[in-house]
């Protein structure tokens, strides 16, 4: 204690003692919130939230900027936690809460992981969650929650899904289905695959926004059937996060993440046997957006991405109010960085029209020239129309538009792409391709929700030599492709929807057909056309 004034210790002790008791009484006098529920992003949960953001004519930022695991007040609808009343006696307190749940889904041709074959996914999950108010008005909490689904996938046949390192890659590709990333093969052949989600996280709610240190999926962009920015469409990943209420017109977000790259690190060979798994590269994610809302029927957001790879912690990224367009250029323009526009518009009663330009280089002097590569963009628009008026079960159209260059997700280093385990953060379609989803869904029932739908969706490739075309600012023809014929094609018609049969049991369903043209077979270098008829059947179990 030599040279340093005992009252300085004096009023460290005293702060330390302070924190401890104003914890300790609030989690005695403000136990757990009720109400709290989990919404995991899906169709249904926006169908609901759009619907209701119509009628009152103002935007949510739900539809715009959400995590896959959205916690929220019961008041504001939504929840995808089972419960009975065993449970709520057995398992569930006032200061912890466990949900056990089994899903059980069936695939009749090989849904969107495979061409063809019929296979069986079970998966017991289990959640918990611990909530509690650190003021006595409630507007101080901290929420800690922990999700595991463990998967087993069995089929008579073998699973045709591609393998790294003797490990298949459950990316679904070419839709937009979750990517899984790596699963296991516990057998001695490809008749069954294992695979585990897990996320969970600590979210710091109060008066002006939330701080998140979780292991989730950020949704933070428009768009329903994929987004351009960061989508659904990727595997969860760990990221400590912002949203925070500027004042009544303006909001901040900010997140940093960890993702990985396909990419062994050989630096590691000496520590792991031959056959042994090298670690894969790690890359970082840095995000912040600024959201204007002038009127409350109209959203304008601006935001930049960067990613980063191969080394640490970077800190002029980790700064969230640093122009990442000034940082990157300091740093010798090593990194891939992206600019992006987002917009919304609610007509009340009627409808809304949104939209996302997705940047990933701008010549300001070139916008408009055809012939310049400079510019590497990508554009979703979409409409949804309120149709209460013609029909009684609460229906919305909807069509949505997007057009991806073929310059956007990629970069002359490969760790750099703008992916996670090898699978998109934005669009499922990837760079080089275009889509179109209309679809007509509604609710007959409130616990009915269903939608006939159809996309057509089209890609070409990206490889060695238009990657270089491309940083040699040469034009790069849309829907470049080395193989002989039309482009890629992907054509779905098809009826999904999901019955909530009462507190502990719900159905969800998929009827579609699909025309998939060049299709690439894995590990095949022959393209061919697949046409099935399919459908998915899962049933949900809580407890």
């Amino acid at each position: 204690m030599s040279g340093v004034p005992l009252d300085r210790y004096v009023s460290v002790e005293a702060v330390i003692r302070f924190v401890r008791l104003v914890i300790f009484s609030s989690a005695m006098a403000f136990p757990l919130l009720y109400s709290q529920v989990l919404m995991i992003s899906s169709q249904a949960h926006v169908y609901d939230i759009e619907r209701k953001s119509i009628i009152r004519g103002s935007t949510d930022s739900f539809l715009s900027l959400r995590y896959r695991h959205e916690w929220r007040n019961a008041s504001r609808g939504g929840n995808d936690l089972m419960t009975t009343s065993l449970g709520d006696k057995r398992l569930r307190n006032d200061r912890f809460k466990i949900y056990p749940e089994l899903s059980a889904r069936a695939y009749l041709d090989g849904g969107h992981l495979q061409p063809e074959g019929l296979y069986i996914d079970v998966a017991p999950t289990v959640t918990a969650l611990g909530r509690y108010n650190l003021s006595s008005d409630k507007s101080f909490s901290i929420t800690g929650w922990s999700r595991l689904e463990k998967h087993s996938m069995v089929a008579p046949d073998g699973f045709d899904v591609p393998k790294a390192v003797g490990r298949p890659l459950l990316h679904s590709d070419f839709s937009w289905n979750q990517a899984v990333g790596y699963s296991d093969l516990p057998g001695s052949d490809n008749s069954w695959i294992e695979y585990r989600l897990g996320d969970g996280g600590v979210m710091v709610n109060y008066p002006g926004g939330d701080v998140t240190f979780a292991k989730s999926a950020p949704v933070w962009s428009s768009g329903y059937s994929g987004q351009l920015w960061l989508s659904d469409k990727t595997s969860s990943f760990t990221f400590l996060s912002l949203r925070h209420q500027l004042s009544e017109r303006w909001s901040f977000a900010f997140l940093h993440g960890s993702l990985n790259s396909t990419i062994r690190d050989s630096t590691y060979s000496g520590y792991y046997p031959k056959g042994g798994g090298l670690p894969l590269i790690t890359k970082q994610i840095a995000v912040h957006r600024l959201d204007f809302t002038p009127f409350e029927n109209m959203r304008v957001g601006f935001g930049e991405s960067v990613i980063y790879g191969g080394r640490g912690l970077e800190m002029a990224y980790a700064l969230p109010f640093v122009p990442y367009w000034t940082a990157q250029a300091d740093l010798s323009n090593s990194d891939n960085l992206q600019i992006v526009l987002d917009w919304e518009v609610i007509k009340r009663d009627l409808g809304r029209l949104y939209g996302t330009l997705y940047l990933d280089e701008w010549d300001l002097v070139d916008t408009f020239n055809r012939d310049s590569s400079r510019n590497w963009a990508a554009l979703q628009t979409g409409l949804t129309v309120n149709l209460d008026q013609f029909l009684p079960w609460k229906p919305l159209f909807r069509m949505e538009w997007t057009h991806l260059t073929p310059y956007i997700y990629v970069h002359r280093s490969e760790v750099n792409t703008f992916e996670h385990y090898g699978a998109p953060l934005g669009h499922w379609i990837g760079p080089n391709g275009e889509g179109l989803f209309f679809s007509l869904e509604g609710r007959p029932k409130d616990q009915i929700w269903v939608q006939a739908y159809t996309t057509l969706s089209k890609r070409g490739e990206v490889d060695e030599e238009s990657l270089n075309s491309q940083y040699r600012h040469e034009k790069v023809s849309f829907l470049y492709r080395t193989y002989e014929g039309e482009a890629e094609q992907r054509t779905l018609f098809g009826i999904r929807g999901e019955w909530s049969f009462n507190s502990w049991a719900r159905v969800r369903f998929d009827f579609f057909s699909s025309d998939w043209s060049q299709y690439l077979a894995t590990d095949s270098a022959t393209r061919s056309d697949i046409q099935k008829v399919d459908a998915t059947l899962q049933i949900i179990i809580g407890l």
